[in-house]
């Protein structure tokens, strides 16, 4: 798969909530840095954990996929950015989430991604208002 063919089916993955359809974008022995910073290992992990999440936390939510950048870096390897946009319905994540993912892709396949929720650095920094001043604050950073 080309890199727009793996960002095109991840958002429908995760938008028909299917662990083993999102999964199938990896290599089958990928790391998955998920947003709490818990590296998943392989592609089975990668389907179960995806699947637990799209059953319960994020059920009925929808992703928009957005490619910041892509390079090579040889030897058949690809460095990628994404932005994302995920809308939560209910539960107690229900609203909008924004991230960026790094993802290095060879051979039509996700080998590593490393996913992060996007925050306001003024709030992480206990409301400081001169970081406020220089935080970027839209998703087209």
């Amino acid at each position: 798969m080309t890199t727009e063919e793996i960002i095109t089916e991840l958002e429908r993955a995760w938008n028909a909530g299917d662990g083993p359809a999102w999964a199938a974008c990896f290599a089958e022995d990928a790391d998955f840095v998920d947003v709490l910073g818990r590296i998943q290992r392989g592609r089975a992990t990668i389907a179960r954990e995806s699947q637990n999440i799209f059953d319960t936390i994020y059920r009925g939510s929808r992703l928009e996929i957005r490619q910041v950048s892509s390079r090579p870096l040889g030897g058949g390897f690809d460095l990628v950015h994404t932005a994302t946009r995920l809308s939560i319905p209910a539960g107690p994540l229900a609203g909008e989430a924004r991230a960026v993912q790094t993802k290095l892709v060879r051979d039509g396949e996700i080998v590593a991604f490393h996913n992060t929720i996007r925050g306001d650095i003024a709030e992480f920094a206990d409301h400081d208002a001169e970081l406020a001043a220089r935080s970027p604050q839209e998703w087209d950073s």
